[in-house]
C-alpha cells in the first residue's frame, strides 16, 4: 500500500466539550478520550464498557472534538492534559507529534496488534495502533447522476460539469482531494499546486465541511463529490436517493484510524488495553456493521453484507488500497488552504 480524514481528527467534531477551558473528571480511574462527538463513538463506548468489566471503578468519557483545538488545550495545560487518549487520523498524527503531545504506545502491551494487516502499521508512524480506516469515493445524487465515475479522473469529464462539490481542504477529506487530482493525472500526491489548479477547471461548489457539502448533496445543490464511504452509507441507510463510487485510479482510497495517547497520561496501562479490546475479531466485526460501516485492520475480517458497497471487500479492490503521501502533504495543510480560498473566493 502505497505512501493518500479522516475529517480534520477522524471525527465530527461537537465543539461545546472540547471548547471548555477544562474538562472536569468524575474520578480518578476516569479516562477521558476524543472520539468522533457521534453515533460513530458506540464501538469505542463497547469496548469501554468491556475495559471497565475487567476493571471495576474505570469509566470511559468519550467527547467529540477537533485536533487542532485539542493539542492546544494539551500544550497550554503544560503537562496536565484534560485528556488521555485520542482516535487519530494520519495527518493529525503528524501534526500532534510536531507539538509534541503524542507518547508512544508499546506494541508488546497490545498482543492482538500481530493480527493487523502490516499494511496499516506505517500510517501510525511508530505512535500508535491502526484499529480502523475510511474510504474516500464519489457519492452521488441517482435522480442526477444516472452514469457515476469509475475514476477520479472521470470527475473532468464534461457530462459532470456543474454537477461537482468539493470539500474545503481545511477538512482530511478536502486536502486529499486536492492531493487526488494531482494523481489522477499522474503527479506526485504531494504536487499540491497541480492537485489545486486541476480542482480549479472543475469550478466547483464548495462546502466548507465534508457535513455541509454532504447536505449540499443531499439538497440537490451538487450532483456528486468526494465524500467518506461510511457517511455516505448512513445517508443511503436513511433513505435518501444517493449512490457510492469506489472509484480507482488512485484507489480505494483510505485513511487508517489510529488510538494514540497524549504525554503524561495517569491511565497508559489501560489506554494499551483499551486498544487491545478494539483489535479483538467482536471488536472488529462490531464496527464494521451498519450503521457504522468501519473499515477494519485485523486480518481475515470480510466486510459484512451492508458495507461491503462502500468499503474494499474483493481480494483485487484490497490489494489495490492506497493512501496519501501525508508526511508530504500535512505540514503544508495552511498554505494549501490559504490558496484554495483565494482560488475560490466568491
Amino acid at each position: 500500500m502505497k505512501t493518500l480524514s479522516r475529517r480534520l481528527f477522524l471525527g465530527a467534531a461537537t465543539g461545546a466539550a472540547i471548547a471548555a477551558p477544562s474538562v472536569l473528571r468524575a474520578q480518578a480511574r476516569e479516562l477521558v478520550m476524543i472520539g468522533y462527538g457521534s453515533a460513530q463513538d458506540d464501538p469505542l463506548k463497547r469496548a469501554g464498557a468491556e475495559l471497565a468489566k475487567r476493571h471495576p471503578g474505570v469509566s470511559l468519557r468519550v467527547i467529540g472534538g477537533l485536533s487542532a483545538e485539542a493539542i492546544a488545550q494539551i500544550k497550554a495545560a503544560r503537562g496536565a492534559s484534560p485528556y488521555d487518549f485520542a482516535v487519530m487520523g494520519s495527518p493529525a498524527i503528524i501534526n500532534a507529534v510536531d507539538e509534541g503531545v503524542l507518547e508512544k504506545l508499546d506494541m508488546a502491551k497490545i498482543p492482538n496488534i500481530k493480527n493487523v494487516d502490516e499494511r496499516f502499521i506505517p500510517y501510525a508512524y511508530g505512535m500508535g495502533a491502526p484499529i480502523s480506516y475510511a474510504g474516500i469515493g464519489i457519492a452521488y445524487n441517482k435522480q442526477m447522476v444516472p452514469n457515476p465515475p469509475k475514476t477520479w479522473a472521470d470527475l473532468w469529464k464534461p457530462e459532470y460539469a456543474g454537477k461537482i462539490g468539493v470539500s474545503r481542504p481545511q477538512s482530511n477529506l478536502g486536502l486529499a482531494c486536492v492531493s487526488i487530482a494531482a494523481a489522477a493525472f499522474g503527479k506526485p500526491d504531494s504536487d499540491t499546486d497541480f492537485g489545486l489548479a486541476k480542482w480549479k477547471e472543475l469550478k466547483p461548489l464548495v462546502g466548507r465541511t465534508p457535513g455541509l457539502l454532504q447536505q449540499m448533496l443531499e439538497r440537490g445543490e451538487i450532483g456528486l463529490c468526494p465524500l467518506w464511504h461510511d457517511n455516505t452509507g448512513i445517508a443511503v441507510a436513511s433513505g435518501l436517493p444517493l449512490g457510492y463510487a469506489k472509484v480507482t485510479g488512485p484507489g480505494p482510497l483510505i485513511l487508517p484510524t489510529m488510538i494514540v495517547q497524549f504525554t503524561r497520561t495517569a491511565h497508559s496501562a489501560l489506554i494499551h488495553e483499551f486498544a487491545d479490546i478494539l483489535l479483538t475479531t467482536e471488536s472488529q466485526n462490531f464496527a464494521a456493521q451498519p450503521p457504522y460501516y468501519f473499515g477494519t485492520t485485523v486480518k481475515g475480517i470480510v466486510a459484512p453484507a451492508g458495507a461491503a458497497a462502500y468499503l474494499p471487500s474483493t481480494p483485487e479492490e484490497v490489494a489495490s488500497m492506497v493512501s496519501v503521501d501525508w508526511p508530504k502533504v500535512a505540514p503544508n495543510r495552511g498554505k494549501i488552504v490559504e490558496a484554495f480560498d483565494r482560488m475560490f473566493a466568491g
